[in-house]
């Protein structure tokens, strides 16, 4: 009968824990996503120029991981291909926001294949990418 007991009692154990660590995280949301060239709000920037990309992103519940922004470009017809690259560890609580900033110099401007340059975030965390719109603007077109 004890063995019994015993065997019940792991066996409930193991239950819960498996429920806890199959337990779904929701990633965060991004809040808003926007470019800066000289200090300024823009949609447009120059190659060579320097832009920075600003990323607001809210938590809907704890998130404890790191965020990975992209730079990218968008390329017609092919492949889209990273261009820049930062890793960014966060600790965030439920309900809170943090900005997401990565600065670059676009080396092309947007002719022939090449339209221009767009932000992704991976949320490491929950295994799942936010994606900047698809229009310009919000995507960066370079002169």
């Amino acid at each position: 009968m004890l063995i019994l007991l015993v065997l019940l009692g792991i066996i409930v154990v193991s239950a819960l824990v498996s429920t806890r660590s199959a337990r779904v995280r929701s990633a965060p949301v991004v809040q808003e996503a926007f470019w800066r060239v000289e200090g300024r709000r823009a949609t447009t920037a120059s190659a060579g120029a320097g832009v920075e990309a600003h990323v607001i992103v809210e938590a809907t519940e704890e998130y404890v991981g790191s965020m990975v922004v992209r730079i990218r470009k968008d390329i017609s017809f092919w492949s889209d291909s990273d261009y820049s690259i930062k890793t960014v560890p966060v600790n965030l609580r439920g309900g809170q926001e943090t900005e997401l900033e990565l600065a670059f110099v676009p080396d092309q401007a947007s002719a022939g294949s090449l339209r221009g340059y767009f932000v992704e975030v991976d949320f490491s965390a929950t295994g799942t990418s936010w994606v900047m719109e698809s229009s310009y603007p919000p995507r960066l077109r370079v002169a």
